[in-house]
């Protein structure tokens, strides 16, 4: 623990004394004094620097881009997250007179304009139409960018002619993974030295998976087709793409030793159906919190682990701390799922309570 600088000044004027001094003015503004007091800055700030130094030194306390440079000596680099994307949707109550162009580059936004999403293609409206759909992706990394199908939308800037409803489409916005924090990069940093490459260890493979930017959970079963086989189980806070599995099984293919099979896998989906009853507080609307709820609820089903426990409490909780919810039950039981199992939303319904 570095020392306060009236320590310091404390610890001076002592040390004078038991040396000899003659000096008796120890007032502020006396040349003595004054001498002490611009010396015992300049000790207070060495004092300093040097306990931020040992800080920065020991990966158990350092933050952030000192942290990134401790870890980098290792070969271990910051996972920087994912941006969502997916379908969004356009209707309308009746055909449309006229058609519209919605050019690729258009931004749309969350309702509370926390969230942006721009095109990625033109979509072209026909006349008479009522119904129409457009890829977006987030403009923001993270998994605040994943939102569940129905939720409601506003396009930034002129709105095109015929537009009524926008919402997110089919299937939701997903894919959005938050950068990796200091606690999850310093836990992956310190496993991967305390568990070092041996030839292809489950440990090994658990640690070239979570190298690959995007993987959120990843379970590793060793023979698990036999002698000299392994599975990794891998997802990115869903059911991942082939796209992102073939991503995942490149990089473990250019570590794995000579004559293992290595297979990654997708987990299997394990649908939780339920019904969420929420009570709205005062100055909400149901319509403007049921996403949201329902969002909450799919959060906490991506939060859990492949083979990990459904609960029904916590998932009440998760949707209870949604603004606007004041009371929240939800049906069924608690899951436990299969070791290559991920919870993803079922039958879901989200209902107003009294």
């Amino acid at each position: 623990m570095y020392k306060t600088y009236d320590q310091i000044v404390a610890e001076m004027q002592a040390d004078m004394e038991a040396s000899g001094s003659q000096a008796t003015d120890w007032n502020d503004g006396s040349q003595i004094q004054t001498m002490v007091q611009v010396t015992s800055r300049a000790l207070y700030t060495q004092w300093y620097m040097l306990e931020f130094l040992v800080e920065l030194f020991f990966v158990s306390s350092c933050e952030g881009p000192f942290l990134d440079l401790r870890v980098n000596e290792r070969g271990i680099y910051r996972n920087e997250g994912t941006a969502s994307a997916g379908p969004i949707e356009f209707s309308r109550t009746s055909p449309s007179p006229i058609g519209s162009d919605i050019p690729a580059g258009s931004i749309f936004a969350s309702m509370d304009g926390t969230l942006q999403f721009e095109t990625t293609e033109d979509c072209s409206l026909p006349s008479g139409w009522t119904t129409g759909t457009v890829n977006v992706n987030c403009t923001t990394v993270g998994a605040a960018g994943n939102l569940v199908a129905g939720t409601p939308l506003q396009i930034v800037g002129p709105t095109p002619s015929g537009l009524q409803t926008i919402t997110v489409g089919t299937g939701g916005l997903t894919g959005g993974v938050d950068t990796e924090s200091d606690d999850a990069l310093r836990a992956r940093y310190l496993f991967a030295i305390q568990n070092p490459t041996d030839g292809g260890t489950p440990g090994d493979y658990l640690v070239w998976a979570d190298a690959v930017n995007g993987v959120t959970n990843a379970s590793v079963f060793p023979l698990a087709r036999g002698n000299g086989t392994v599975d990794v189980v891998v997802s990115d806070g869903g059911i991942p793409s082939a796209d992102f599995i073939a991503q995942v099984q490149a990089a473990i293919d250019a570590k794995v030793p000579i004559g293992a099979d290595a297979r990654v896998l997708a987990p299997t989906s394990h649908p939780i159906d339920a019904t969420i009853t929420i009570t709205i507080d005062a100055g909400y609307t149901f319509d403007a919190v049921q996403p949201v709820a329902l969002q909450a609820f799919t959060n906490y089903l991506s939060s859990l682990p492949n083979g990990g426990i459904y609960r029904v409490m916590a998932a009440s909780d998760a949707v209870f701390k949604v603004p606007g919810v004041i009371d929240c039950s939800i049906s069924g039981s608690n899951v436990q799922l299969g070791n290559e199992e991920m919870a993803t939303p079922g039958n879901v319904n989200v209902a107003q309570g009294s």
